[in-house]
């Protein structure tokens, strides 16, 4: 795993990062496999979730996390944001990852943490407004390349087993991030 994990990092080192991040998931389909296949194997999940913390200034993906069960957006972030505390100095994130001990993890870090609070008081609004919106509005480079991702490499996964849709997924976010390079 730590070998397949290796090539976003090499090819994101290649397109010269910046400091910045932004963090977002999606879902991508793993129903390209025969309808005979999946009730044989009793394969009833659908989608995978992918969680990818991608550079901003070079819309490179640093890092990625796949999974077949649908964590909570504040336990991935925990995992694929706190392996990558050394690469980036903010992290912006939409709503869904918000979680005050995740915002204490990454400051013990050295990371700001540039997450939207949800609104459950007059607070939240004021934290929000507080957030540097310059920072904070550069999250929509995470959807673009996995909307790029989607638009060149297809919604859905091929391999049967989960390990190498993973694979799969890493394959095309390193091919994804060494085309940002070329593009510099």
């Amino acid at each position: 795993m730590s070998v397949w994990r290796g090539f976003p990092r090499e090819s994101a080192r290649i397109c010269d990062p910046g400091s910045h991040g932004a963090i977002d998931a999606t879902f991508f389909d793993r129903e390209t496999a025969s309808r005979h296949y999946q009730n044989r194997s009793e394969r009833h999940i659908r989608t995978l979730k992918t969680t990818a913390l991608v550079d901003t200034n070079s819309c490179a993906i640093l890092d990625l996390h796949c999974s077949a069960h649908w964590p909570h957006d504040t336990q991935t972030v925990r995992r694929v944001a706190l392996h990558n505390t050394a690469k980036i100095e903010s992290l912006a994130g939409d709503k869904g990852y918000d979680d005050q001990s995740l915002r204490d993890a990454l400051r013990s870090e050295g990371v700001r943490p540039l997450l939207r609070h949800r609104l459950f008081a007059a607070y939240d609004h004021a934290h929000n407004a507080r957030l540097d919106s310059e920072l904070y509005g550069q999250r929509w480079m995470a959807e673009t390349a996995f909307s790029a991702i989607k638009h060149r490499f297809g919604p859905a996964v091929h391999p049967r087993a989960w390990y190498r849709e993973f694979h799969e997924l890493v394959l095309t976010a390193t091919v994804y991030s060494l085309e940002q390079a070329l593009k510099q």
